[in-house]
């Protein structure tokens, strides 16, 4: 600073320095006063309700997908977890769902291509190189416990297809069950007083499966995994267990994250 502004800066005083105080918080202020209503407590985390808005969205809503970017681009790099640590990336609903159109605008955005986009777009050397390189590659499943090859499939993409054939890497639909099996466990079941502190276990038709949903909450498929245990889908880390008392589930048991909650029948 030179001699003369340091004497000119000085000679302002107080009044001076907080005259341009206030004056840059007014300019601060101001420039930002038209937003100010709109920003919520977790700024500037994304907030939970659009992340989730957007990984929905990403698996067919091109449209929305677009929109969504237009306003915070960063929602291309956004992920969920539909439950029990079930996480799933924008495009990574959009590469179980075959939406290459998705996916391109996605990745044009900064999103993250995963071994299971390029299974959708065909990209058949890049899988492979993964599969034949990267330790327990092919024991690997994508969001909702969805193979690579039903990834593969939903892109129709025939080469990659036609190499997971040749290693065997075409795995049955891990939820079919008979409708008798779940029988005995369709039901409530209470862990509190609370509307919403209950399991709710019922037949899902469309996927001949057993599903598992926090009431109002987001119904989970379940995967038979022994004698009356099962693990949610894209969490096979979880296992529940139903107890059985007189031929029908009395209770059941949901570890997850270092908790246990027992509901019983209700």
């Amino acid at each position: 600073m030179s001699e003369f502004t340091r004497r000119a800066f000085l000679a302002a005083g107080p009044v001076g320095v907080l005259g341009a105080t206030a004056l840059a918080g007014e300019r601060r202020t101001r420039g930002a006063a038209g937003d100010a209503d709109t920003v919520g407590i977790q700024y500037p985390t994304t907030a939970a309700d659009r992340a989730r808005e957007f990984v929905g969205a990403s698996h067919v809503r091109l449209d929305r997908v677009t929109e969504m970017l237009g306003e915070d681009p960063g929602l291309a790099k956004s992920s969920w977890d539909w439950g029990f640590g079930d996480w799933e990336t924008a495009i990574g609903a959009a590469s179980h769902t075959g939406q290459t159109g998705i996916i391109e605008v996605l990745v044009a955005h900064g999103a993250r291509p995963s071994l299971f986009t390029m299974a959708t777009l065909d990209e058949v050397d890049a899988v492979r190189a993964v599969i034949e390189n990267v330790p327990n590659a092919d024991a690997l499943e994508g969001p909702h416990s969805i193979s690579l090859y039903d990834h593969a499939r939903a892109g129709k993409a025939a080469r990659v297809m036609e190499y997971l054939e040749s290693r065997e890497m075409t795995p049955e639909d891990p939820f079919a069950v008979e409708m008798s099996r779940g029988e005995p466990y369709f039901g409530e079941y209470a862990w509190g007083m609370g509307e919403t502190e209950r399991f709710v276990v019922k037949w899902f038709e469309r996927r001949s499966s057993i599903t598992l949903e926090r009431a109002g909450g987001i119904s989970r498929m379940l995967i038979p995994v022994g004698e009356h245990e099962y693990s949610p889908a894209g969490a096979r880390h979880v296992v529940i267990r139903f107890e059985i008392q007189d031929g029908r589930a009395s209770r059941v048991v949901v570890p997850w994250a270092g908790a246990t909650l027992v509901g019983e029948r209700v």
